[in-house]
């Protein structure tokens, strides 16, 4: 039994060493992708294709659009909007035009208001009050996203 344990061994390795000298004889060496050519001053080779909802700047370092607005009820309006605060930047007054669920989607940082400071990461949710305003710190590299669920009265 041992006999043929070490004769299937050996026949194995045998067999994977043939396998793979046929295998890499026809390989060829490293291949590189030549570089495109530089583009020229007064080239602009924009893309045709434009964004349905593009982000509109609020403030300066503060971008935000609109994705969906629907009547709510008691003559209310639901409005769901994207905030994007730039990567590594401070806002210092963001307000709503009614309550909010605010849902962090990417990025991290500090929501600051004049109660209490919540740190941010992503998956985080809170809310923020009819009338109340507070400061949005973006840390780290990627931008700070938040979701905000309002009922503009």
């Amino acid at each position: 039994m041992k006999h043929l344990i070490i004769r299937v061994s050996v026949a194995s390795a045998l067999a994977a060493a043939a396998c793979w000298q046929i295998g890499c004889q026809n390989e060829e060496g490293p291949q590189s992708t030549p570089l495109l050519a530089e583009a020229r001053a007064d080239e602009t080779n924009f893309s045709p294709v434009k964004a349905r909802n593009p982000y509109k700047e609020v403030e300066k370092n503060l971008l935000e659009r609109t994705v969906y607005e629907s009547a709510g009820p008691g003559g209310t309006r639901i409005e769901l909007r994207d905030l994007f605060v730039s990567p590594g930047a401070m806002v210092e007054k963001v307000s709503l035009p009614g309550p909010a669920i605010l849902q962090v989607l990417s990025g991290e940082g500090k929501m600051t208001t004049a109660e209490k400071a919540t740190e941010l990461t992503v998956g985080t949710t809170l809310t923020l009050g009819q009338d109340t305003s507070c400061a949005l710190e973006s840390r780290g590299i990627t931008p700070l996203v938040l979701r905000a669920h309002i009922v503009v009265p």
